[in-house]
């Protein structure tokens, strides 16, 4: 969740997860079967009013929006994670909400659960946590909400990979501090 300009407090609703228990904690796990699809929501602090901003870019719809930041235009950057299933599961990406929240692009598609978003200070860098392969992506931003164009690597990415811890890690959520730190949580190492 983060405050919107208008006030608001904007919500990423990734349609929920079922659970599996481990030996030492709850993990998510595949698409519940009462999994009705992903959102961007907004909250009206003042009535308590909860509507739905956008449900799709284009003709896909969002899967798993999971993490956002808003930029100094009003502008609001999310990632999706997507959904995984018994026996498939869907790429990632991150998207682009407009200032005014009435257009969405999508930024860059094909990202292992893309599970954390964030600007660096500047706002000529979004930063990505993909999650299994425990690697951070950094793309370069040319205007707000558009990617700089860039040779594209092995799976068609167009980011900059810039930490990967390798072995069996799982990265979920990022923030970018004031000095342009990039702080990034590691759920199992």
């Amino acid at each position: 969740a983060a405050l919107g300009p208008d006030g608001k407090i904007y919500i990423c609703n990734n349609g929920g997860f079922s659970w599996i228990p481990t030996k030492n904690m709850i993990m998510p796990g595949p698409q519940p079967a009462d999994y009705l699809g992903g959102s961007i929501q907004r909250v009206d602090l003042q009535s308590g009013k909860v509507e739905t901003v956008v449900t799709k870019c284009g003709e896909h719809e969002l899967r798993g929006p999971n993490d956002l930041v808003f930029d100094r235009q009003g502008g609001l950057w999310f990632s999706d994670l997507g959904k995984r299933r018994a026996r498939d599961m869907d790429v990632g990406a991150f998207y682009y909400l407009k200032p005014g929240m009435n257009e969405i692009v999508e930024a860059v598609h094909g990202i292992l659960p893309a599970n954390g978003i964030g600007l660096s200070p500047d706002e000529k860098t979004v930063y990505i946590a993909e999650t299994p392969t425990a690697r951070l992506w950094a793309y370069e931003v040319s205007e707000p909400g558009t990617i700089k164009p860039r040779d594209v690597i092995y799976r068609g990415e167009r980011g900059k990979p810039i930490a990967g811890l390798g072995g069996y890690q799982m990265f979920d959520s990022l923030a970018v501090e004031a000095s342009g730190n990039v702080c990034v949580a590691t759920l199992i190492s």
